[in-house]
């Protein structure tokens, strides 16, 4: 959203917005004079023409109630954007259920290096430059197409990426096979489709002594390159393949799509590593779903060799936690260490589904685990750590914002 109305007042549009917390993003905004507002603001809803509701809205929620009463013409998130998409001669879409923000980065960045002059839009700040979005000229828009509440059948692509496509989402999709029903009507609505071909491999896998991922792409048994990133989880070699494929059917020379990927300095929250006075290694991850939360833990187990990883997982959604709550238990049972903090909530009630409290109740059957319904009471768990210790946050919610602002990392 933050991306969009950035792009609005850039075409001279007069764009403000409503958001009841404040984090990097809204921050970001306000270095452009948008302001956003933490409560409903009447007046600014009756003097627009156009009201924007993100798929977080409810139907109701005060400000949606009062922009429907007056009539308002009220377009969702991904209508806008493919509003926007309909510019560019080029719509270049990465959607699935995993690494769809560091692959559309990772795009990006080799086209710029083309030189191009691509626009972005990103569900993630990257790390170079703190912003979720760039804009270039008409020729090229490289976008993330999230499937929540079908906003991604809302672009009609040049080239799409399919990253994976794993349950998610079931509290609008219902059922995994009305949510793989969604992404073949998107890969319809593509001219060309790139997705998980087995014919592409990443052999000799390395972590230097910084941590960072360097392997030998192939396809069939013929070797491509030799990369050497700046980026840390083996999920990343799967990331690189898919943008690798898109620059070749864009016809990008392999020196430029290597200086590309390694140039790429990663997103932030994508297993960023940081420290503070107490902790050595501190590690935030968005991974919210099972699947990507065991590749987060798996690529700190290969980085940090022979340390104590505590997990910390603030779940996103009482929903999602209901409906993956068979695979979250498989996962941290096995885990010898893990803090759930509060779930945070977004658009749901605690009766939408299970709560992080409830989660930690099952899991004390199996294993140790510990609940912190603030961050008094997490700060106090964590410090019956070491120094030494790894504290991997895992969840897509406010928690990494929280502790920036409590001075927990600078």
């Amino acid at each position: 959203m933050s991306a969009l109305a950035i792009f609005l007042q850039k075409e001279g549009k007069k764009v403000a917005g409503s958001d009841p917390k404040e984090d990097q993003v809204t921050e970001l905004l306000k270095q452009h004079n948008i302001c956003v507002d933490k409560k409903i603001n009447k007046r600014a809803i009756k003097a627009a023409d156009v009201v924007v509701c993100s798929s977080a809205i409810r139907q109701d929620n005060p400000q949606f109630v009062y922009a429907k009463h007056l009539g308002k013409k009220i377009l969702t998130r991904g209508q806008l954007l493919g509003e926007i998409a309909e510019q560019y001669e080029n719509v270049i879409a990465v959607a699935g259920s995993h690494g769809k923000t560091t692959t559309t980065a990772m795009i990006y960045e080799i086209l710029k290096l083309f030189g191009v002059q691509p626009t972005l839009h990103l569900g993630g700040l990257r790390v170079e430059n703190g912003k979720n979005y760039h804009i270039g000229e008409n020729d090229f828009f490289v976008t993330e197409a999230c499937e929540y509440h079908d906003n991604f059948l809302n672009l009609f692509p040049t080239i799409s990426v399919i990253t994976n496509v794993e349950k998610e989402h079931m509290d609008y999709f219902k059922t995994f096979e009305n949510q793989q029903k969604s992404f073949e009507q998107f890969k319809e609505q593509s001219r060309n489709v790139v997705e998980f071909d087995k014919d592409y491999v990443a052999k000799n896998i390395r972590h230097n002594q910084q941590g960072n991922l360097s392997f030998t792409l192939f396809h069939k048994k013929n070797k491509i390159m030799r990369l050497h990133l700046q980026i840390c989880e083996n999920i990343n070699t799967q990331n690189c393949i898919y943008a690798y494929r898109v620059a070749r059917l864009l016809k990008i020379p392999d020196d430029i799509i290597k200086r590309g990927l390694e140039n790429f300095k990663g997103v932030k929250t994508r297993f960023e590593r940081t420290q503070n006075k107490d902790f050595e290694n501190i590690v935030f991850d968005y991974a919210h779903h099972p699947t990507e939360i065991k590749n987060a833990i798996e690529s700190a187990k290969k980085i940090y060799k022979g340390k104590k990883i505590v997990v910390v997982f603030q779940p996103h959604t009482f929903s999602r936690t209901k409906s993956l709550l068979t695979e979250f238990v498989s996962l941290f049972a096995k885990q010898e260490n893990v803090i759930c903090f509060k779930t945070y909530s977004a658009r749901e009630k605690a009766s939408d589904g299970v709560s992080a409290k409830e989660l930690v109740n099952i899991l004390q059957k199996q294993t140790k685990a510990q609940y912190a319904d603030n961050v008094s009471q997490l700060l106090h768990l964590l410090k019956t750590y070491n120094r030494n210790d790894v504290l991997l946050f895992v969840g897509a919610g406010d928690l990494p914002n929280i502790l920036h602002k409590k001075h927990f990392v600078s």
